[in-house]
C-alpha cells in the first residue's frame, strides 16, 4: 500500500470517528468547501448542505452510530463497508418514530482531493432498513 493510500485511509477514518462523535467542526474541516454527496438522498452539495442533513439524520436516529467493516485504498479513492444501528425516534421518509432500534448495512466511495474528501458516493441496504421499522413486510421466500 502506497503512503497516499495510507494517509487517505486516515482522513475517511478521522472523518467517520467525527460523525460517530457528531463533532461538527471536525467534519467540516475534513471536507473540501465544495463536496458533493450522492446517493440515498438528494445530492448534496457544500459542507452546510451535508452537516444539515446529518442534523436532521441525527433527530431521527439519535443514537445512530456506525462500523467500519472493511476499507479498501487505491490511488486518491477509498471505500468503506460499513453497518450502522439506530434508534428511530423521529420521522424518516415519512414514517412516523417506531423506537424500533434497525441495524443496516451500506458502501460508501470517497474521492480525496488536496487532503480533503471533495466527493462521496453512498448505497445502503434501505429496504432492510424499512423492514425493520415495518413500513415494508419482509419476503417470504426468494426465487433466485
Amino acid at each position: 500500500m502506497s503512503t497516499s493510500d495510507t494517509q487517505n485511509k486516515t482522513l475517511v477514518r478521522q472523518y467517520l470517528e467525527a460523525f460517530n462523535d457528531r463533532d461538527r467542526d471536525r467534519l467540516a474541516n475534513l471536507l473540501a468547501a465544495d463536496v458533493v454527496e450522492h446517493g440515498i438522498h438528494d445530492e448534496l452539495h457544500g459542507v452546510d448542505e451535508i452537516l444539515a442533513f446529518l442534523d436532521r439524520h441525527f433527530e431521527t436516529f439519535p443514537d445512530y452510530a456506525g462500523e467500519t467493516e472493511t476499507m479498501v485504498a487505491e490511488g486518491n479513492l477509498v471505500v468503506v463497508r460499513y453497518s450502522v444501528r439506530g434508534s428511530h425516534e423521529g420521522r424518516h421518509l415519512d414514517v412516523e418514530p417506531t423506537g424500533n432500534t434497525a441495524e443496516w448495512t451500506g458502501m460508501a466511495m470517497y474521492r480525496i482531493e488536496d487532503d480533503e474528501i471533495a466527493e462521496i458516493w453512498l448505497e445502503e441496504n434501505r429496504l432492510d432498513l424499512l423492514e425493520q421499522l415495518e413500513v415494508v413486510e419482509p419476503p417470504t421466500h426468494l426465487r433466485i
